[in-house]
């Protein structure tokens, strides 16, 4: 295999939570890196979350849309690699209906693809969720079993998959897929799952946990996903997929708990869900291991840090509930 000489990254979807986090990772990381950022900017503080970042030279933030085949052609020709975190189900959430997800997911993942593979990139990941295995029905999933995605925005993603593994049969392009478990930590928008319970818990509102409260999910800190992220693209094999979490299930009500704890409020705040999918998730994430990655973050300590940042931070945080 060639020696991978990646300078510049073409990163869809780079201003969203994880993708965000993505980049400040290689930022910090590679002093000579240059990312060019591309994101339709839907929410509306999404632009002030990168602030921080526009005074850096390396760094360059498009507003426009993925499915803007020669606007992704036009970046795509300056870059060496893309990773796309593009997704509907980071701007629009169960809101956004099936032709939007698929537009954002599938067309516009479509169009990265051939740029990547016209401009010859040296690897084009794709970044995606544990979700579109579908629910647990035994042991993990582990990245061979086959895909049974049950909501819209793992459908769409699933389909994005697709088309990334038949550019790498077809036209050799050097495709990589990670499978992230549920992501959390400092500045998480306030409609995702973890920063939705804590705000409720700092609020001293009801706190909702899914159907009774037994349903177990893996939750990584966002360092840590954004590392394994960047491990993969430069140390993963092409044409593979790599599942990305702790390997460590949590029930809905033992996280609430924890949250409660570190909020210091009572067990009481808890609301069940009933009408809340009976879903469980879980994965099998020993092939991260021969590519040199552990998480370094436990839940505990996690959740600690992220609800500490959200105690300091009230303002930003309210201000975005208002948005």
């Amino acid at each position: 295999m060639a020696q991978l000489r990646i300078r510049h990254l073409l990163v869809a979807g780079g201003a969203g939570f994880l993708g965000s986090a993505f980049v400040r990772d290689r930022l910090r990381a590679d002093p000579e890196i240059l990312i060019t950022v591309l994101d339709a900017l839907r929410r509306p503080t999404a632009a002030g979350d990168l602030a921080d970042l526009l005074e850096d030279r390396r760094f360059r933030l498009v507003q426009g849309d993925v499915c803007d085949r020669s606007l992704v052609e036009d970046l795509a020709n300056r870059a060496d690699a893309t990773v796309n975190f593009a997704s509907e189900e980071f701007v629009g959430g169960s809101r956004a209906d099936a032709p939007a997800f698929a537009r954002t997911d599938v067309e516009g993942t479509a169009n990265l693809l051939e740029a990547a593979r016209k401009f010859r990139h040296q690897r084009f990941l794709l970044a995606s969720s544990m979700e579109v295995y579908g629910p647990l029905k035994g042991a993990p999933y582990r990245e061979d079993d086959a895909i049974a995605p049950r909501t819209l925005p793992a459908a769409a993603r699933a389909a994005a998959g697709m088309l990334a593994r038949v550019y790498h049969v077809m036209h050799d392009l050097p495709i990589l897929i990670t499978h992230g478990v549920a992501t959390y930590g400092p500045a998480q928008p306030v409609d995702q799952p973890v920063a939705r319970v804590i705000t409720a818990a700092l609020r001293g509102v009801p706190v909702e946990v899914e159907a009774d409260g037994s349903l177990v999910r893996d939750y990584l800190f966002v360092d840590d996903q954004a590392g394994a992220i960047a491990r993969v693209l430069w140390k993963g094999d092409p044409g593979s997929t790599y599942n990305i979490g702790s390997g460590v299930q949590v029930s809905g009500s033992e996280l609430a708990d924890m949250i409660l704890r570190l909020c210091g409020k009572p067990p009481s705040l808890k609301r069940f869900v009933k009408e809340a999918p009976r879903w469980s998730y879980a994965i099998e994430t020993r092939r991260m291991r021969p590519l040199g990655w552990e998480p370094r973050t436990t839940l505990s300590e996690g959740l600690r840090a992220t609800v500490d940042w959200y105690r300091k931070n009230e303002a930003w945080w309210r201000d975005r509930q208002a948005a």
